[in-house]
């Protein structure tokens, strides 16, 4: 393939990460959909390996910015800074800057120390696999307990974590939706998050240009470790997200504060993305839209394709990072002009009008439900990982 058409797909993928990336709502598994549905018309445009090029440059794009929005947008108000996420919580006293630059410290910790992990995940994930294949349904039900009871309302999350269950089911079996995961997904996390900080009347302070990172190689090394054993563990069982390997690193690691959680957190969500490459190359599995997306394109993932997937991945994190960093410190310079109500409204517009236009009026039911359910839950406090029971509950069903 001429290295042009590679810089080319790689770019475009980078610009399709941007927009997944940095506009809440329009999430990554929707474009990865939107690839599947025509797939055909694009084939006869593009060969599959250039298609693949970009979906992985966009996955690894996304996982670099989305910490832009994640530290800017949908920030409660003051009174409730210590239930927030740290990279709000930085932000809200003046150091979004560091939080986002904490964010691609562990974005890149996590695509370099699981790239270094690939020879022996390669031989480990197909032992494993065979043999808890046919234990996957009980082990992801001591998960979901062990997540549940690990709560201060231990009885209220087990509610909410079977209630999103059941939400899950009801979604997955209306035959008439094609992209189910739009409006549950948007609605739980999303929505009802965008339509609390509506009322919170953000206002941020004055945000410092300069970055304060304190944090030690010995530190970076730990977390490379601890992030790449929690996604192996995680990410390749089916409804299982990063969140898991998030919160599994948090007890590997033992987090200390809100920099290191930041960092965690990152790391978990990029080697879950390179993890699931190595997933669909080993197992044959597809743990994410953007995988399963490459899974249609190519009846099997070969070795070569994986190196060039692993090469493309690498030279992606130091493009995107680049523009991060860049987009970052021009979004920040303009932070206080912002109107957070109209840019919140803008974007629940824009879930609202992708839901009803992609799912229909079925969809638009899911999405009013699900984001009642999320806003219950940010109310009561109940910690948003319970609510991936909507992912995990019909999972271990169907194992059963």
């Amino acid at each position: 393939m001429d290295y042009l058409f590679v810089l080319i797909a790689i770019l475009a993928g980078i610009i399709l990460g941007m927009i997944t990336g940095l506009i809440p709502g329009i999430h990554i598994n929707l474009i990865s959909s939107i690839i599947i549905a025509y797939s055909y018309k694009i084939l006869q445009i593009l060969d599959p390996i250039t298609i693949i090029i970009t979906i992985t440059s966009m996955a690894i794009t996304h996982t670099t910015l989305d910490i832009i929005p994640t530290s800017l947008i949908g920030i409660p108000s003051t009174e409730n800074l210590n239930e927030i996420l740290p990279a709000h919580a930085l932000t809200s006293k003046g150091q979004s800057l560091t939080a986002i630059s904490y964010g691609l410290i562990g974005n890149i910790v996590g695509v370099l120390s699981t790239t270094i992990a690939i020879p022996l995940l390669v031989k480990i994930i197909p032992i494993i696999y065979i043999e808890i294949k046919e234990h996957i349904g009980i082990i992801l039900l001591i998960i979901t307990t062990i997540i549940a009871f690990n709560n201060k309302n231990k009885i209220l999350s087990l509610l909410f974590l079977l209630g999103s269950g059941v939400l899950g089911i009801l979604s997955f079996n209306i035959q008439t939706i094609n992209q189910p995961l739009l409006p549950l997904l948007s609605g739980l996390f999303g929505l009802s998050a965008l339509l609390l900080s509506i009322n919170n009347k953000t206002k941020l302070p004055e945000q410092a240009k300069d970055i304060k990172i304190n944090i030690s190689k010995i530190q970076i090394l730990r977390y490379s470790i601890t992030t790449s054993l929690a996604s192996f563990l995680t990410n390749f069982l089916p409804g299982l997200t990063s969140s898991h390997t998030a919160l599994m690193s948090n007890k590997l690691s033992k987090v200390k504060n809100q920099e290191e959680y930041i960092i965690l957190s990152n790391a978990s969500s990029s080697s879950a993305t390179i993890i699931g490459f190595i997933a669909l190359y080993t197992i044959e599995k597809s743990r994410s839209g953007t995988v399963a997306a490459i899974e249609h394109l190519i009846a099997s993932l070969n070795q070569t394709n994986l190196i060039l997937i692993i090469a493309v991945s690498l030279i992606t994190i130091s493009l995107s990072t680049i523009f991060a960093i860049f987009l970052s410190k021009k979004i920040i310079k303009y932070c206080n002009k912002i109107n957070y109500k109209k840019l919140n409204i803008i974007i629940i517009s824009t879930i609202i009008f992708l839901a009803l236009v992609i799912t229909k009026l079925e969809g638009l039911i899911i999405l009013i439900t699900s984001t009642s359910f999320g806003i219950l839950a940010q109310k009561l406090n109940i910690e948003k990982i319970n609510l991936t029971g909507c992912l995990i509950i019909p999972v271990i069903l169907y194992m059963f």
